[in-house]
């Protein structure tokens, strides 16, 4: 076996792997609008809201509220929040990157935000990564979907 590197197969893998593998890798959400793709289609249509209410109990509620008339935590009340203009509940004092990102809440935008926290908005304040887990973000997210007076269809 040869110690000899291949440099052209080297500098080839270089080249190409970060676009085969980071696809939108880096946007911020003031410069990117995702889409929601077709096997994350597939995994909202098997997702489960209790599996989600019970992420949301353990990852989020001590700093969001869901409930209809509740209030704000440490972080924005979630009730509405699909539909809702990132940064502008009232009432609560966002961070500058938040309220700066111009997006607005939806299937697409909170997949990819709950998926890298701090690639979605750089310099937000809320204390979170986000959820690795396909299959989670989506139970969480039909569970997100539930709190709103008029909850948008499943894409």
């Amino acid at each position: 076996m040869s110690n000899k590197l291949n440099w052209p197969l080297l500098i080839s893998c270089i080249l190409l792997f970060p676009v085969a593998q980071a696809g939108d890798a880096g946007n911020s959400l003031a410069e990117y609008q995702p889409v929601v793709t077709d096997e994350f289609k597939i995994l909202l249509g098997k997702a489960d809201i209790s599996k989600g209410q019970t992420s949301f109990m353990r990852k989020c509620s001590s700093c969001h509220d869901h409930k209809k008339n509740g209030g704000h935590g440490k972080g924005p009340h979630l009730w509405n929040v699909m539909g809702r203009k990132a940064g502008s509940a009232p009432g609560f004092k966002y961070s500058t990157a938040m309220a700066g990102s111009g997006h607005t809440w939806n299937w697409a935008t909170l997949n990819y935000y709950l998926t890298n926290t701090e690639q979605a908005v750089p310099g937000r304040a809320m204390n979170f990564r986000g959820i690795r887990g396909d299959s989670d973000r989506a139970d969480l997210l039909l569970f997100l979907a539930s709190l709103n007076d008029e909850p948008q269809a499943i894409p």
